[in-house]
């Protein structure tokens, strides 16, 4: 199911620079630094007090970005 994660990876990076462009561009630019996807994760739940959706979404996009840097 490779594939279908790719794509939904992608959606949340493509929900993200819709709904929340800065949280977007702040989740790439952590990517760049070297953070993982799930410490992405942990800090977003952690920082935003328990938004699971939040934090779910952006640990994607942050997949979704990673996976691109790696082209």
């Amino acid at each position: 199911m490779h594939k279908l994660g790719q794509v939904l990876d992608a959606e949340s990076y493509e929900w993200l620079t819709a709904n929340h462009p800065d949280l977007a561009d702040a989740v790439e630019a952590e990517v760049k630094a070297g953070s993982q996807p799930d410490t992405i994760r942990r800090f977003v739940l952690k920082h935003t007090g328990g938004r699971f959706e939040i934090s779910y979404r952006c640990e994607a996009a942050a997949r979704y970005c990673k996976q691109q840097s790696e082209r």
